[in-house]
């Protein structure tokens, strides 16, 4: 049996990596792409070339953290498996794929061809329609992985609470 210290600390890490993953995709999804879009040209790359790496490295700690921490909360604490848990780690699952196999791809991409325009000084124009597609796409799986984790959180909470 496991101490209920370490699954007490398990279910803290995996809380506090879930609001990170979450609120920073809310974030992400509410706020900067479409604050984005009202940025001229130039500014848009620069941003996209300076704060998208970081916010790609947050993206992807934050998702895994969860995840290794759920995982490893669920099997050290072997009562807790319910349909509930199962449902949310279901949706949960699918939002990391998501983030890992379209968004965070799509949105490396994005950074990676705002940074060769800046410096082929290409800056000044409309986006090119490789940088559109890499930025709708990325924003479409961010969306997509923002409903995935919310009916993910129902569950969760569901499960956490039963009555």
């Amino acid at each position: 049996m496991v101490a209920p210290i370490v699954i007490t600390i398990l279910a803290y890490l995996h809380i506090i990596s879930a609001m990170g993953w979450l609120g920073g995709a809310v974030l992400f999804v509410s706020a900067v792409a479409p604050g984005l879009r009202s940025l001229s040209p130039t500014a848009r790359l620069e941003f996209l070339s300076k704060v998208g790496p970081r916010a790609v490295r947050f993206f992807i700690g934050s998702s895994t953290a969860t995840i290794v921490f759920g995982l490893a909360l669920l099997f050290s604490f072997p009562g807790a498996f319910s349909t509930t848990i199962t449902a949310g780690l279901t949706f949960g699952l699918i939002a990391y794929l998501d983030a890992i196999l379209v968004s965070i791809p799509s949105l490396r991409k994005a950074d990676h061809l705002a940074k060769e325009m800046l410096a082929s000084g290409q800056a000044g124009g409309p986006p090119s329609p490789e940088l559109a597609k890499a930025l709708k796409r990325g924003g479409i799986g961010a969306t997509t992985v923002v409903v995935l984790l919310v009916i993910t959180l129902i569950f969760m909470v569901t499960a956490g609470f039963p009555f």
